[in-house]
């Protein structure tokens, strides 16, 4: 649903480094055996065509297919930085497209976590008690997106990534999420900038824009309506916006922990172990503007189809 319009956000992407993409698109048609293949591709100038280029020449090692001498590690990196232009950078820069790209998935992940932290509390809700890994099979067109929505700038070694330019996933990457639990440690004694008062933290999110809400819709009321020794999801159990204080959300990209924006903010991350451990808090306001409701996702996409509205930053 949303390839039509991630044209438009390439093409708003690609003007930002117009100069590299040109220059990128000229020397591969200088290069006969990637010429014949993509040379339809590159010269009307498609959206895509560093991507479509980049999964062919980093698939043929891997299937023992030597490359052709002109396609060096140096051209193969500045292909995999336009391609990140073209595939990854869109939903960095449009909250909208990201929502409808991989919102469903970043929706699903805040189940879990949500469904592990009510099993943990010994809430019987009626659903299937969650498992304590999930493990999910992606492509790097996901892992790029995903980490998008996580505010890393997928930055690549400096000797290989242009400026500001984010790097294209390389073979076999991998997200981690973890739900942490620490009972022990002092919890941050500041609310962070983002938070709002307990009315604002306990009415419906619907009714409140994208970019001020402080958790995904889809994160029950309940969770912050409970307190050790008290019947669960009791009615008579006041909002708690500080509920959750025990658990933490701690995400790695291959072998580094990222730092989400929202956790950077010393009222939204662990006391001792710094941003790189978020409060559960912080963790749902990072993701919170990127997970619509279904009736949201319908509406927006019906108005950008209907209207041709412009892609929001």
């Amino acid at each position: 649903i949303a390839g039509q319009f991630y044209n438009e956000g390439t093409k708003e992407s690609i003007k930002i480094f117009a100069e590299d993409h040109a220059a990128l698109l000229k020397d591969i048609l200088q290069i006969p055996s990637l010429r014949e293949p993509f040379e339809a591709e590159l010269k009307r100038g498609a959206t895509h065509a560093a991507y479509f280029v980049l999964d062919t020449v980093t698939s043929m090692p891997s299937h023992g297919l030597s490359l052709p001498k002109e396609i060096d590690d140096e051209l193969i990196a500045r292909v995999a930085n336009m391609s990140a232009v073209e595939y990854i950078y869109p939903p960095m820069r449009f909250t909208n497209l990201a929502r409808m790209q991989i919102g469903p998935l970043v929706r699903e992940l805040a189940d879990n976590v949500v469904g592990v932290v009510e099993a943990d509390r010994g809430i019987v809700t009626g659903k299937q008690r969650p498992p304590k890994m999930s493990i999910y099979s992606g492509h790097d067109s996901t892992v790029g997106p995903l980490l998008a929505v996580f505010g890393d700038d997928l930055a690549g070694s400096p000797s290989l990534a242009t400026s500001a330019t984010p790097m294209w996933p390389p073979f076999a990457s991998s997200v981690r999420i973890e739900l942490l639990k620490d009972s022990v440690s002092p919890y941050p004694t500041i609310q962070p900038s983002w938070a709002g008062d307990v009315s604002t933290n306990s009415v419906d999110m619907s009714t409140i824009p994208h970019d001020e809400r402080i958790r995904p819709l889809n994160v029950p009321d309940s969770l912050y309506r409970w307190a050790p020794r008290q019947a669960n999801n009791a009615s008579d159990v006041p909002f708690n916006p500080r509920a959750t204080r025990d658990y933490y959300v701690r995400i790695w990209y291959n072998d580094r922990s990222v730092q989400l924006p929202a956790c950077r903010d010393p009222g939204a991350h662990h006391t001792k172990l710094g941003p790189s451990v978020c409060t559960l808090d912080g963790f749902f306001k990072q993701i919170a503007r990127f997970v619509p409701s279904e009736s949201e996702f319908s509406q927006e996409y019906l108005a950008l189809t209907n209207t041709k509205g412009k892609l929001s930053e």
